[in-house]
Parts: C-alpha cells; structure tokens; sequence
C-alpha cells in the first residue's frame, strides 16, 4: 500500500506542476493555440430603414422612426439618423449654422415608445438639452462626430441641401448606456421627433432674416444590427419570459420658468433615484441672428440645492466656483473639454450639480418624494428676460418581457 501512495503522489505532482506552468503562460501571454470562437454574435451588419415619410417640412408635427429589427439586437452606439436639410428665407441669400448647437436644434421633443405603445424614454426640450449636455463634450469629439451633427461648420448656404447624421445615442438616453438592446424592447418600437416651431430656436442666421422654412429629406435610420447565436437567443427569450431583462439608463426630466433675477424652483418629480440637476438661463434675443441656445452668462451670487434636509453642497456656490463644480458634477474634470473656463466667462454659466450619495458607484442617487422635495435656491448678478431650463437626470429602469415591458423611475 505504501508502495501504491508513494506511486500515486508521484503521479499527481507533475499533473500540479504542468497546470501551474499552464496558467503562468497563460498569464504572460506565452501561450500559442488557436483559440476557439468566443462570440454570442452569429452576424453583425448595417441596415438601412426609411422614415415613415422620407421628405418632411417646416409645418410638419413630427418625424417618426419605427425600428424594423425583427429578432436581432441593436447596437445604439453605431447607428444613427440621417437626413438632408435645406433651409429657405424670403431672400435666400443669407447664410445660417447652428450657433452653440446643431442640427438637433430642428426637434423639440424626442420620445421612444415600444410596439405595445409604452413610453420608454423621453426629453422634453431636447434640442437645449443637447446643446448644453454636448458643450461639455471632449475636443476631439466636435471634430469628428459632433461635424457630422452641424456643430461648430463653417456658413451654410440657404437654399441648398447639407447632409447631417446624429448618433442615436444623441436622440435620447436609453440609446447611450453602452450595451446592445434586446429585440423585445427595440423590435416594432417607435422614435417620435417633434419639430421646432419657434424660429429662435432653429438657425443663426447672418442678418437678420424672414419667411424662414425648412424641408428635411431622404431622411432615413442606420441601425447596427446584431444576431445571436442560438443558445443566446434561448437563453434572453428565458430570462424575458421568467424573470425579465432589466435595462437601467439616464432619464431626463425637464422643467422651465421665466427668470429675471434668481431661480427660487422646486422641482415637482418624485424619483427614485436623481442623479444629476442642470440649470440652463437663457435669454430671448432680438431677432434670429442670435439663438435661445447659448446659455447666459448671468455671474452667479449664490448657486444650491436643497433635496430635503441636505444641502449640495453644503454651503452656497459663487460664480468663479461654478465652472469647476459643473465638471466635477459631470465627471469632467481634467478632461480637454470644448467649453473653456474663458468661453464660459464670454458666454454664460451651464451650473450642475451632482446628486449622488457616492462619488465612485453610479446610479447611488437621491431619492425625490413628497417629503423630500428638490429645490434649487440661485441669484444672478446680471438679470435676465428669459427661461430657465432645469433638467434633472434620474436614473429609469425598463423591466421587458417577451410581450410586454414595464417602466419604472
């Protein structure tokens, strides 16, 4: 018997030491194999779908997507809209851009229903929240895929087509977590793009220009399109059919006042988790050489916030304070952003502040009810004749099953 253990300790030492020498190569990188196909994904390709009607115009009351993605999933980050836009004035000879914005600044509302009619995501006001939100975006970001959106181009010509593409995940939020979404929720569903109707809101023109319109043609959603392989579209039809997929992402809520000398709001939304507070002053130019985008630089006295109790922060924000706590708020800070502390003094003051109870784990927001009520306490040294835009992102989860998907804030 001796004998016999002394063999089979024997044995069992070289089978310890080659699986230890297998991970430590393995660890270095000094293992040379083929490796066998790891992906979930059987097939990626791009697919092109029309609008419900390709050409629209000025008059128009919205443009609408339905997302014809049958059984595959969708990649948000790598699809988008596209379109082309001609903008006409009584004289045509008039030049336009965007201002701060872009070409979003022609939708209003953006809203993303499921086939069965559910809403699932929503911004109102989109176009000024997008030019704020992206204001903040890094450099190299405006040079490559912010172009494409109409930000920072050179002088357009009226009356003449220019083509513009904007990610999805720059139409609404659900679309920018960073994940591909499941056919249950996307297959059938619906984007619903208001248009503008106030004409200070659209284009800055060169002069001072009348009769302006606009048509939107060829106007069409690229969607980057995933098929699963088998066992993984068993295994996400038995998750939906049994305990749902959860989706989580950053929804906005929005909110407006006119404001002269201070914002003395409270914030009528009962959420459960908030995570972010933007306070955008705006004012109302003269005529459409200007926008009511561009955020006004109103110098800040006082700057807080108060969800309840508990004060952020906990003593009141002055205005050479505002800028560094805005990119602190928005995970900014060192980044080479766009809107430098000099363009913020020359042009206006975008103030957030953060919500969250943790500064490294997200979605760690407070919590907003009847009992705990937000509400945002500022004075301007400089007054205003305009609205003030509050958009308040908290966190939204979708519960979706295989027929049906259930919202939750």
């Amino acid at each position: 018997m001796d004998v016999l253990k002394k063999m089979s300790k024997s044995q069992e030492e070289p089978r310890g030491e080659t699986k230890n020498m297998r991970s430590l190569l393995r660890f270095n990188d000094l293992v040379y194999e083929e490796l066998a196909n790891p992906s979930l994904i059987s097939q990626r390709n791009l697919q092109r779908f029309n609008s419900q009607s390709i050409n629209y115009t000025s008059d128009s009351s919205s443009v609408d997507f339905i997302f014809q993605t049958g059984d595959q999933l969708l990649d948000p980050e790598n699809s988008c809209i596209q379109f082309d836009l001609k903008v006409t004035t009584t004289a045509n000879t008039e030049t336009f851009t965007f201002g701060t914005g872009s070409v979003m600044n022609i939708f209003r509302d953006a809203i993303f229903h499921s086939r069965q009619g559910d809403e699932v995501d929503r911004i109102d006001s989109c176009n000024v929240y997008r030019a704020n939100a992206d204001l903040h975006e890094e450099k190299d970001w405006f040079e490559t895929t912010g172009s494409l959106m109409g930000y920072d181009t050179a002088a357009l010509a009226t009356n003449t087509s220019h083509f513009f593409q904007i990610p999805l995940n720059k139409v609404l939020n659900i679309f920018g977590i960073g994940r591909l979404l499941p056919s249950q929720l996307v297959s059938g569903g619906r984007i619903q793009l208001n248009i503008e109707k106030q004409e200070k809101r659209l284009f800055q023109f060169s002069t001072a220009a009348t009769g302006v319109a606009f048509s939107i043609s060829n106007c069409r959603i690229v969607c980057c399109l995933s098929r699963g392989t088998d066992a993984t579209a068993r295994e996400l039809e038995k998750q939906s059919s049994s305990n749902s997929l959860e989706i989580t992402w950053p929804a906005v809520y929005t909110q407006k006042r006119n404001v002269t000398t201070e914002v003395n709001e409270q914030i009528s939304k009962s959420v459960a988790r908030a995570l972010t507070l933007r306070v955008v002053p705006l004012t109302d130019p003269a005529d459409n050489s200007d926008l009511i985008m561009t955020p006004e630089g109103v110098e800040y006295t006082q700057a807080q916030v108060r969800a309840g109790s508990v004060y952020y922060p906990q003593y009141r924000l002055e205005d050479g304070e505002i800028y560094h706590a805005t990119l602190s708020a928005l995970g900014k800070l060192g980044k080479s952003v766009r809107f430098s502390k000099s363009e913020a003094d020359a042009k206006g003051d975008v103030w957030a502040t953060s919500l969250e109870t943790h500064g490294l784990i997200h979605y760690s927001g407070t919590s907003l009810n009847n009992s705990r009520v937000l509400y945002i306490e500022t004075q301007f040294t400089t007054s205003v004749d305009g609205d003030c835009h509050l958009y308040l992102d908290y966190m939204r989860s979708a519960r979706v099953y295989l027929n049906s998907i259930a919202v939750d804030s």
